[in-house]
């Protein structure tokens, strides 16, 4: 599959898609769940938890 980077960004990005489609039931939404996905991710990237490249040393 991958390196450990690649293995953590798809699990962090499942846990996304997770919250988000619990929050998309909720609402009865496709529009939240979608807006709930994009702010979810986002937030990831900017915490750092989803690395989309290598960090140069």
């Amino acid at each position: 599959m991958g390196n450990a980077r690649t293995k953590l960004n798809v699990a962090y990005f499942n846990g996304c898609l997770v919250v988000a489609a619990v929050i998309g039931l909720g609402a009865r939404s496709w529009a939240v769940f979608l807006a709930a996905l994009a702010v979810a991710v986002a937030y990831g990237v900017h915490a750092g938890d989803i690395r989309p490249k290598p960090v140069r040393r």
